[in-house]
């Protein structure tokens, strides 16, 4: 049994450190999903992967999902 600290995982519901004992398989799903998160925020990050609205392409007619008119 391994403990955790459900302050670090949930920071809006716990203001004080809450420590729990957890098996190791909770523990190994937790932390592979902690770093599946990193590795994506890293990807984003170096392949640029972020939209301004403000370029005038449509993309933001994408993004709001608006029904179609009848004339289009």
């Amino acid at each position: 049994m391994q403990k955790i600290n459900l302050r670090e995982l949930y920071p809006d519901v716990y203001k004080t450190d809450v420590f729990v004992d957890v098996a190791e398989e909770v523990l190994a799903a937790i932390q592979g999903q902690e770093q599946g998160d990193a590795a994506y925020e890293r990807r984003k990050f170096r392949h640029k992967a972020h939209y301004s609205l403000n370029r005038e392409d449509g993309i933001e007619n994408d993004a709001l999902n608006r029904p179609l008119t009848p004339e289009e």
